[in-house]
């Protein structure tokens, strides 16, 4: 079992770098250990990064890597782009990279050397260690594998590219970091040896720097699609010029653009068509290799870097391959999170992939930086527990036996094995064994991969634990983002309003702030409430809502009709003096002209309306004729 060591960060520290002891002493950086931070976007990387420790990044995603180089020019980022002869360019990013070395160590011309901090792609991390290993420098350098829970997540398309890179770096490199705001679920941590009994580092937080999401769920009607309901985000975009809006210490504020997380490119590519979106209007976030899919014009990247001055476009779409430790710099943000359990690769990870996504956002000027809406379907699982476990006891009594078969078979019948795996094909691979064409000293070998073995189990648990119904995925949800902060009154508000049909959302919001005016300004901050529910409410208060019956139509009707007061209130005191007697057809005349000079066609006025913009009293007296008729006095 992996020992626990918990790290209680200072009060009011928010950022990992705030706190200098965890490198100097508590983190055991001498050795291989898991530090799970708990919370996305307190500056891990920046961390290693900044210190004085020579330092290998390596991430899963480039355009991480990419923004990180960006913001620390000082790192040597090791990227092979596309090109005729890629051999010849990684030789010579190699001999760039002895160069850095060089200069980044100890040499008569640098006295006071920085540490080399180097940022390289899983995949190409072996070249920065054959670079290392042959200028014997490797234990100098920590490594530190950014977001790892990646392992499991993109085990399903590359199980054999993870599994040799985990097991090279552990066989040739002493001090390692496995780090994630989301690590590896532990129950599964021991099943893979390279984890297996490191240490496991989890910081502790202090509460009031944990701000809490705040969450709605949409259940997808059959026949609604991911594209359906992006097409109407933006048709109401368009219409309106926002995607979500809320009050802020009294102002009100807009969110102009709009982060959609989805699991295919041909989504991205059908709501690009659909909508007739310009390349001015979408930023991609997918594979580079899903580049030759997209329309013309449209490229993949280009989120913007600049977090004090950042400018993006209206759209971003990001899929499931990419969002890992992505910084999202924005002002004004809202994010929609697609969750279809349709089809198993499609599936995001409760666990894994959620909060990740909800941690994106990095701006704190961002007022929609932890408001997101998840849009999700539920499928029953096929396979119950035991079918499950029986299949996957069989695989792994398959895969033993197998490799007993391989360690005592003569050579040329070892290759022949190796050569029936290999040359597999993909959906044929993992179907009744876990055995793998591995890298071990150098050379092809036959071994158990376990991050497979791990991911497949881990899909199958997300299915049956969550995906079998909505109260199971939601609960699952808050679960894992620890949603405990917000008053349990609010959060059981918030579930009743967002599952009411919106003809009774009035009366449920009315009622709630009439019996818990303490959390007004929670509600006022949801995005997901309507926003004329907060005017309707400030202007009439509990009982005229209640007269009007909670009918959105009667409440718009009177409102207006509040609003237009307002300014014929201002005239009539212009026009009218106090103490002065006018007669009713005066009066009349007098109103009439207010009204037409305010644009209210089609309103005819009466003397006795005047008694609703001003404190009048009818007299009868005299007029010039000597008759007495009434004429109304203004107080």
């Amino acid at each position: 079992m992996n020992q626990l060591q918990i790290i209680n960060m200072p009060k009011g520290c928010r950022y990992m770098s705030d706190y200098s002891q965890l490198i100097d002493n508590i983190l055991p950086i001498d050795g291989k250990f898991i530090l799970n931070k708990t919370l996305t976007g307190c500056g891990g990387t920046s961390l290693f990064l900044n210190s004085s420790l020579s330092v290998v990044i390596i991430s899963p995603r480039i355009q991480v890597l990419k923004d990180k180089h960006i913001q620390h020019p000082d790192t040597f980022l090791f990227h092979i782009p596309l090109c005729n002869d890629r051999e010849e360019a990684i030789k010579e990013k190699m001999s760039q990279l002895g160069c850095y070395l060089s200069y980044h160590g100890k040499n008569p011309f640098c006295h006071s050397p920085k540490p080399a901090k180097i940022l390289v792609t899983l995949d190409s991390s072996g070249k920065v260690l054959d670079v290392l290993n042959s200028r014997r420098e490797t234990d100098s350098f920590l490594f530190v594998v950014d977001e790892f829970q990646c392992l499991i997540g993109d085990a399903a398309f590359k199980g054999n590219t993870d599994m040799n890179f985990l097991m090279r770096l552990d066989n040739e490199v002493s001090r390692i970091c496995y780090l994630s705001a989301t690590p590896i679920p532990d129950m599964y941590l021991n099943y893979i040896p390279q984890f297996a009994n490191i240490p496991y580092c989890k910081l502790e937080w202090d509460p009031d720097v944990i701000e809490e999401p705040t969450l709605k769920e949409v259940q997808m009607k059959r026949g609604e699609s991911a594209e359906k309901i992006c097409g109407q985000l933006i048709e109401r975009y368009r219409k309106t010029g926002y995607f979500e809006r809320k009050f802020v210490q009294g102002l009100v504020v807009e969110s102009h653009e709009a982060c959609i997380f989805l699991n295919e490119v041909k989504s991205i590519l059908n709501i690009i068509k659909q909508n007739n979106l310009k390349p001015e209007e979408v930023t991609i976030l997918c594979s580079d290799s899903k580049s030759s899919l997209l329309p013309e014009g449209f490229v993949i990247g280009g989120l913007c870097t600049d977090r004090n001055n950042p400018v993006n476009k209206p759209f971003t779409f990001c899929t499931k391959a990419s969002f890992e430790g992505i910084d999202f710099y924005s002002t004004n943000a809202s994010t929609y999170i697609f969750i279809n359990a349709g089809k198993e690769w499609q599936t995001l990870d409760i666990v894994l992939d959620v909060p990740q996504i909800l941690g994106r956002q990095r701006l704190y000027a961002n007022h929609f930086r932890n408001d997101a809406t998840i849009y999700y379907k539920t499928k029953p699982e096929v396979i119950n527990k035991e079918e499950f476990m029986q299949k996957q006891n069989e695989m792994e009594e398959n895969s033993k036996k197998i490799l007993e078969i391989f360690q005592t078979a003569p050579a040329d019948a070892k290759d022949l094995l190796i050569q029936l795996y290999r040359d597999k094909a993909a959906d044929k691979k993992f179907t009744d064994d876990y055995i793998d064409v591995l890298q071990e000293n150098g050379c092809e070998t036959l071994g158990f991969n376990h991050l497979v073995m791990v991911a497949r189990w881990n899909k199958w648990y997300q299915r049956f634990f969550y995906y079998q119904n909505s109260c199971q995925l939601l609960t699952g949800i808050q679960s894992v983002l620890k949603m405990r902060q917000k008053p349990q009154d609010v959060k059981n508000f918030e579930n009743k309003y967002y599952n009411t049909p919106e003809e009774d959302r009035l009366s449920i919001y009315a009622d709630f702030r009439h019996c818990c005016p303490q959390y007004d300004e929670i509600l006022l901050q949801n995005p997901f409430i309507d926003l004329s529910f907060h005017v309707w409410y400030d202007m009439f208060g509990y009982d005229v809502l209640q007269k009007l019956y909670f009918q959105e139509s009667e409440v718009e009707k009177a409102y207006n009709e509040r609003l237009v007061q307002e300014p014929i209130r201002k005239a009539c005191q212009q026009a009218f003096e106090v103490g002065v007697l006018y007669s009713k057809r005066d009066v009349k005349n007098m109103l009439q002209q207010i009204y037409d000079n305010l644009g209210l066609w089609g309103k005819t006025a009466k003397a006795t309306d005047l008694s609703a913009y001003l404190s009048v009293k009818e007299k009868q007296c005299k007029n010039a004729e000597g008759k007495r008729v009434f004429f109304i006095e203004i107080m």
